[in-house]
């Protein structure tokens, strides 16, 4: 009888297998990613807050405020202005970077980058009913302050990791939507939103 060429059951099944264990791998791989960015954005995040407040208990007023120029060389005299406990929108948000990044070395230019691929901006507003300086993901485009968009799923996981998981309240809030809440599967949210701010002071 003339032999017949082919794959016996056992050699599929051992393919199959193989197949699946490299699946499983690439979703695993993609998982180790974006939970190092969620580690990598909380990190972020929080070595702004602990600038902030180092700057704060050195100099007694926060980077910026009362700032009459962006960029101010002696925080006694070009600092004088009204020291309030925010940061206003004119020059004080770039009085912020500049001392903690350029004159006092709090932080580094790298640290303004967010992992979103845009900057950090400072901004003075009422969010959900709280009037604070927030941070939020600055875009490239040319009008004065335009937010990013940023993927939701990020933000929602940050929440769970660092603050009380819901958009409405805390310190990560979603200024008009209501996205997800604690019991959110994180990893299933689609889309972006340019609605996000992180609490910064006072």
């Amino acid at each position: 009888m003339r032999n017949k060429k082919g794959f016996t059951l056992i050699e599929i099944a051992i393919v199959l297998v193989i197949i699946g264990l490299i699946i499983g791998m690439i979703f695993k791989g993609r998982q180790l990613i974006e939970n190092a960015k969620i580690k990598h954005l909380a990190a972020q995040y929080n070595k702004i807050l602990a600038a902030t407040n180092a700057f704060y208990d050195r100099y007694r007023f926060y980077p910026g405020d009362g700032c009459t120029t962006p960029t101010p060389t002696n925080i006694t005299t070009d600092c004088a202005g009204t020291k309030n406990g925010f940061i206003d929108n004119t020059t004080e948000y770039l009085a912020f970077w500049y001392l903690l990044i350029d004159v006092h070395g709090f932080l580094k230019a790298s640290d303004r980058n967010s992992v979103f691929g845009v900057p950090y901006h400072v901004y003075y507003e009422t969010n959900r009913g709280r009037t604070a300086t927030w941070l939020y993901f600055l875009s490239n485009n040319a009008s004065p302050y335009p937010p990013a968009p940023v993927p939701i799923k990020y933000i929602c996981a940050l929440d769970q990791m660092i603050d009380d998981g819901e958009a409405t309240t805390g310190d990560i809030l979603f200024k008009t939507t209501d996205p997800y809440s604690p019991n959110t599967d994180c990893w299933t949210l689609e889309g972006t939103s340019d609605q996000v701010r992180l609490y910064l002071l006072p």
